[in-house]
């Protein structure tokens, strides 16, 4: 942990503008496939040359309960992040216990002003209710995390009893359709 802490501060000291905090699960971190769909935002943001840089804070079976002192850590570390993306992931499967600890970091997300973006998983959440959820705290909505993502085995690894993490190839599909949102909320927020 104390490897990874001082990976994390070393990252931060950068170039860029500002950074991005991916919070999340094995989702975020692209289990199975090298932090692929992290890293492609950043290579995507670097030619479009968008001076930001996507902090990977995806943990394999993390659940949302757990990642509010996560996010404190990381905000305090990457102390100029604009934007955090949200993916609370389905490891709790009580939707009571997941929504709650979501909320929680929703609540201290719009407290502090800071824009988010909230991606679900239906496994917890309808799209309909997910789009409602992230609204009443002022967050923006992505969609399901295997959005736009084909669930065949070159995006899908098969590794719980059907499609479940995306492989390599998958993350960074999901990374290039998620590109262009994040882009959208970037202006709109006038982050610079």
């Amino acid at each position: 942990m104390k490897i990874i802490s001082l990976a994390l501060a070393l990252f931060s000291v950068n170039s860029f503008g500002f950074e991005i905090f991916a919070l999340g699960t094995s989702n975020t971190n692209c289990k199975g496939g090298g932090q692929a769909y992290t890293a492609t935002l950043n290579e995507i943001f670097t030619q479009e040359n968008i001076n930001a840089q996507v902090v990977n804070a995806g943990i394999d079976g993390d659940r949302p309960q757990f990642m509010m002192v996560r996010l404190e850590q990381g905000l305090k570390t990457f102390s100029n992040t604009k934007l955090v993306i949200f993916e609370p992931g389905p490891n709790e499967k009580n939707k009571r216990f997941n929504l709650e600890a979501s909320e929680e970091i929703l609540k201290y997300l719009q407290a502090m002003k800071m824009p988010t973006i909230y991606v679900s998983n239906t496994t917890i959440q309808t799209e309909e209710e997910a789009s409602q959820f992230a609204q009443k705290f002022d967050a923006y909505y992505y969609g399901n995390w295997t959005k736009g993502v084909p669930r065949d085995r070159d995006h899908r690894q098969y590794d719980q009893g059907g499609p479940g993490h995306m492989t390599s190839t998958g993350c960074k599909v999901w990374a290039t359709n998620m590109a262009p949102f994040i882009q959208k909320v970037i202006k709109e927020v006038n982050i610079q």
